[in-house]
């Protein structure tokens, strides 16, 4: 695998899964990539764990939270993109991947992601899964970095991209104003001493969609949404390699389509062409960086 590796790293609820976004059969990574690295879940799902298995990426049992497979998730869609750029002649620009993926649908930051959540671990699909996300992927990170060491890899972070905050938007709107500021910050801060590296973070904001105001007339839900995508930035602003990503400015966003022409059906959940396109914008943006 050579000394330099890239490091990408996706936590958060459905939107980080890919939720009920099943790959067409064409689509499925059958064939582990011969240049991306994950980790499945066997035998990595477990907080008795001491050392992390890396195994050649397919689209199946990579995500080491809910069991959701072969979904278009931008896990997926990077890893396909990065072995695809090598396999066309750019290796000497990218090394090989490592993709970390932990989500569970409906779990943010008060939920299975609660860093004062005492540990458990039941594995299995939405609805059944139970996971202590936070001091479970604390874990996760604390093994990586003793593989790094040990393995005297080289780490260029693609980043942590976290994909969550929808489930915070149904909290009390005085709750979110006192604590959720803080709280992200002393969650990335567990997360970075973890893995021992100021790793890039990447918050995704959330699009507004109109039918929240149908569903909740009193506009409470909206008002939420928009004091956290505030959080995200103000965090993008105050904290060292901290950014936020913007799903709108994707080039077939509509702001007149009742699905902005970037949600599904149910106006919770990103299509596959959304999620294709972030990935592709990751992959863009970590070739042009100049430190890697």
């Amino acid at each position: 695998m050579g000394n330099k590796v890239a490091i990408f790293m996706l936590f958060g609820q459905s939107n980080a899964v890919g939720h009920a976004m099943p790959m067409k059969d064409e689509d499925i990574i059958r064939e582990p990539l011969n240049n991306v690295w994950g980790l499945y879940r066997e035998p990595n799902q477990s907080f008795d764990t001491e050392t992390l298995k890396f195994s050649h990426y397919t689209s199946f049992g990579m995500n080491l939270a809910e069991t959701q497979d072969n979904t278009y998730s931008v896990a997926n869609q990077l890893a396909r993109l990065w072995q695809r750029e090598i396999d066309e002649g750019n290796k000497a620009d990218l090394p090989d991947l490592y993709v970390i993926q932990i989500a569970i649908g409906s779990q943010g930051l008060y939920d299975m992601w609660n860093m004062d959540r005492p540990r458990k671990l039941i594995p299995g699909k939405l609805g059944d899964v139970d996971i202590s996300l936070y001091p479970y992927t604390c874990h996760i990170l604390r093994l990586l970095r003793e593989h790094l060491d040990r393995c005297e890899i080289e780490p260029v972070f693609v980043g942590l991209h976290w994909r969550g905050g929808e489930q915070e938007t149904r909290r009390e709107g005085d709750f979110l104003r006192s604590n959720l500021k803080n709280d992200y910050k002393k969650f990335f801060k567990g997360l970075r001493e973890a893995i021992g590296y100021n790793v890039p973070v990447t918050l995704h904001r959330m699009p507004f969609v109109d039918v929240m105001m149908k569903e909740d007339p009193s506009g409470a839900h909206l008002e939420n949404m928009n004091y956290i995508n505030q959080v995200f930035d103000e965090l993008a602003t105050e904290q060292e390699l901290t950014n936020t990503f913007e799903p709108t400015e994707c080039p077939f966003y509509d702001k007149y389509a009742w699905d902005k022409n970037i949600f599904r059906w149910d106006l919770i959940h990103y299509t596959g062409e959304l999620n294709t396109w972030v990935a592709e914008e990751i992959l863009k943006g970590f070739k042009e960086r100049k430190d890697r």
